[in-house]
């Protein structure tokens, strides 16, 4: 399988456990591994319709960024989806971060992993959750 990659893609969303975390969007970061069945065909002919187009990113951002969500874990959910949306998407691995409210913390996020195929989802933390 090939893959599209896409890192750090900025994302205005009110995400957080308390109204106080909800009260601004908070930038979030994104890094996103769009599995293809192959990207042979696309980089062979050079025809953008055989390729993902990276502008995939922006509808991901876009359908979260006038949501309020409390948990990250929802975010990624959607973003996902419209990922797996495209018809050449055949997998999506999504990292997502923000700057958690705990002063030790650099970062908390999560890490989900999806498949169009079989249906079948794993989830692997990479931080804390919202």
């Amino acid at each position: 399988m090939d893959e599209l990659i896409l890192e750090g893609l900025e994302v205005g969303c009110r995400v957080g456990c308390t109204e106080a975390e909800r009260a601004l969007p908070q930038s979030l970061r994104v890094d996103v591994r769009l599995g293809c069945a192959s990207l042979q065909r696309a980089g062979q002919s050079d025809d953008l319709s055989l390729a993902v187009d990276y502008r995939i990113a922006t509808r991901m951002a876009m359908a979260v960024a006038d949501g309020e969500y409390l948990l990250l874990e929802r975010v990624a959910e959607i973003m996902a989806a419209v990922a797996l949306s495209d018809p050449l998407v055949q997998s999506v691995d999504l990292t997502l971060r923000k700057r958690p409210p705990v002063q030790s913390l650099a970062w908390a996020g999560v890490r989900i992993l999806r498949h169009r195929s079989t249906g079948s989802t794993a989830v692997a933390a990479a931080g804390e959750g919202a």
